[in-house]
């Protein structure tokens, strides 16, 4: 993985020891290294998916510099959104975790 971050480590962290809690009875207290790799690569794939989702035959027209379509009211709107379906992401992660030991680990 590169340097640069695209989720909050530690509120992936946070969330995920939240939902052994809810959901697993407590039985995991750590969070792997290797966990939360897997959420970013997912995450990046999610964003792969949106990237590829309108795509064209035709040439592609850019933007023009300093040009945004997207307002602060939408970018407030798909940020909430995609805290939302991030969270369910790592929610359903430690859900399928295997009840061995006590560390959330990479689960593929």
């Amino acid at each position: 993985m590169s340097d640069i971050r695209i989720v909050n480590r530690a509120a992936v962290f946070a969330h995920a020891l939240h939902c052994s809690a809810i959901h697993r009875h407590g039985k995991f207290t750590r969070v792997g290294q290797d966990f939360i790799d897997e959420v970013e690569a997912d995450v990046e794939a999610l964003i792969r998916e949106i990237r590829n989702r309108w795509t064209t035959t035709f040439d592609v027209v850019q933007l023009r510099e300093n040009e945004r379509i997207a307002t602060g009211q939408l970018l407030d709107k798909v940020q909430a959104e995609l805290d939302l379906a991030v969270a369910r992401l790592i929610q359903n992660k430690v859900q399928r975790q295997p009840s061995v030991g006590c560390t959330l680990r990479a689960t593929r």
